[in-house]
């Protein structure tokens, strides 16, 4: 068995048991093709009531059917489709499902959004692991909230491109490109791509009592090209973060682990551009208790100038519901308990609830530059959310 030892969170239960895919190859599957069924149904209602951003329900499912077939013991191929489905409606964007705006939701596709899907994974040692294609993306990158939104792995398209995954007993790495928008010459968008970074240091064993880890985190998103005719600034946004976390194994019937981290995230935007916030920073501190299958979570977030690119808006100084609202200092706290249960090999459920409490800061308008009356504080948004994953394989044939 060739396996990469991916990062081990004890603080997301739902990304990791639900929401990640596993990342291993079999050495002992040479010869196989197989049928693999991905899907992920969900229910998902944000009652937001704040400036940050607007209220807002998920209802539908995503959809991958794909065949698995390993030619060498060290290299397995999937191809088939992907597609999303929501409940009542009739259109979606055609392309770039993830950070949808302006600049990439003009055009649309009727009745369901529906694309190739292809993966080559190439085991180059037992440490070493390239993947061409629909890479390994979302929550298996184990990026921290204010970076990465975990509600993307609903409702974004999967990640193509190339991948790098290391591990060993002391490093988890993955590097990454996301390639999310390819123009031809005078194309009339602008091309989008991603690259990231996220590397877990391990001071000790994950399975010691008092399991001490480091993540190191980034992202950078490019929008722009030398060959397209629009007229809109080439842009380069970057993320970052930098932490230390505890994890303390208990191993017990009912309380297996308590885990704390502190994160101190950064923004960057490159000068000369047409953003107005061109740096950022923001401080994460975290701690999750797991009680059988239960998590939970809590959080603190204080930032100032800080714009997330695949982020929630919460962790953000921006407002995405109304044009010109800036937020200055302002400090969160977050509340959140999920269930995960395994039902059956390839079958797994999951709920979670959160709750989004703004606890100061101070609202202004960019447009004007003048402060608000009244201080941005006691605000509290809501979400409730229900999945299914459903992931299992059948062998065809043995060559």
């Amino acid at each position: 068995m060739l396996t990469f030892s991916g990062r081990q969170d004890s603080y997301a239960q739902l990304a990791e048991k639900l929401y990640a895919t596993d990342c291993r190859i079999d050495t002992l599957c040479k010869g196989q093709l197989s049928v693999e069924v991905d899907n992920i149904s969900f229910f998902k209602d944000n009652e937001f009531n704040s400036t940050v951003q607007k209220g807002y329900t998920l209802p539908g499912f995503w959809l991958q059917l794909k065949a698995g077939y390993y030619p060498l013991s060290n290299v397995k191929l999937e191809a088939g489709v992907h597609s999303m489905w929501f409940w009542g409606t009739t259109r979606y964007p055609a392309f770039a499902y993830k950070d949808i705006s302006k600049w990439n939701g003009q055009d649309y596709a009727h009745n369901v959004h529906v694309l190739p899907y292809f993966r080559a994974h190439i085991s180059l040692s037992d440490n070493v692991c390239v993947i061409l294609g629909d890479i390994y993306g979302g929550s298996n990158h184990r990026l921290i909230e204010p970076l990465y939104n975990p509600e993307l792995n609903l409702t974004s398209d999967p990640e193509t491109g190339l991948q790098l995954l290391y591990g060993t007993k002391w490093l988890d790495l993955d590097l990454w490109v996301d390639w999310m928008t390819y123009i031809y010459k005078l194309d009339t968008r602008q091309e989008a791509f991603v690259t990231g970074g996220s590397a877990l240091f391990k001071v000790n064993s994950p399975e010691s009592r008092y399991h001490v880890y480091i993540p190191v985190q980034g992202l950078t998103q490019h929008r722009g090209g030398e060959i397209d005719v629009t007229d809109e600034d080439i842009q380069t946004i970057m993320n970052g973060a930098l932490g230390v976390g505890l994890k303390w194994n208990l191993n017990g019937c009912v309380l297996k682990y308590i885990n704390t981290e502190i994160d101190m995230a950064g923004y960057i935007f490159p000068k000369g551009r047409t953003f107005q916030l061109e740096r950022g920073r923001g401080y994460y501190a975290k701690a999750a208790v797991q009680l059988s299958d239960f998590n939970i979570s809590t959080s603190y977030w204080s930032c100032n100038d800080f714009v997330p690119i695949f982020g929630s808006p919460f962790y953000g100084s921006v407002s995405t519901k109304e044009a010109g609202m800036m937020y200055e200092n302002p400090k969160m706290l977050y509340l959140g308990a999920d269930y995960v249960r395994t039902l059956g090999k390839g079958f797994t459920f999951g709920i979670q609830a959160e709750m989004y409490h703004y606890l100061s800061g101070k609202r202004y308008s960019s447009e004007t530059g003048l402060y608000q009356s009244s201080a941005f504080g006691g605000n509290t948004n809501f979400s409730i959310g229900v999945c299914l994953r459903i992931n299992p394989s059948f062998l065809i044939k043995q060559y």
